[in-house]
């Protein structure tokens, strides 16, 4: 199933790290090329922050699944579970917060250029109007 939502898009970066169950799907990030151009400015630091965030989860996580792998005792595989989930949810939160802020600059960028083209379109007519002269639409 999971082979069937990465058809056609990029290699998606998983945000589940733990082997562990979990009743919560994995969150799946997919890379952008590192081309924003045409991307306003709010939104290009949104994404530049998140990259930021995404490595920094991504590499302590490694960093677990390799004390992980060294661990001894089950004690101590179970503290390093315990901090992969820690970091998995923390990220996760993180992760909503910046969809739910991208949601609103997105919107926020709909209405504006929304309200752009209807002044386009105004200005277009009020042009063809004076264009017209004030008996364009006289004598059909």
């Amino acid at each position: 199933m999971a082979g069937l939502a990465s058809v056609g898009e990029p290699q998606a970066v998983r945000a589940q790290a733990t082997a562990a169950p979990s009743s919560a799907p994995a969150a799946v990030v997919v890379p952008h090329d590192g081309n924003l151009a045409g991307v306003p400015a709010g939104i290009k630091s949104l994404i530049a922050n998140f990259d930021s965030t995404r490595d920094a989860f991504l590499a302590k996580q490694e960093l677990l699944q390799a004390a992980l792998g060294t661990a001894t005792t089950t004690a101590e595989r179970a503290a390093i579970r315990e901090q992969l989930q820690a970091n998995r949810t923390a990220f996760l939160a993180q992760l909503k917060l910046f969809r739910g802020q991208l949601k609103d600059n997105l919107a926020a960028l709909k209405l504006k250029l929304n309200h752009a083209e209807f002044l386009r379109i105004i200005d277009a007519a009020q042009s063809a109007a004076a264009e017209g002269g004030p008996d364009h639409h006289r004598g059909h």
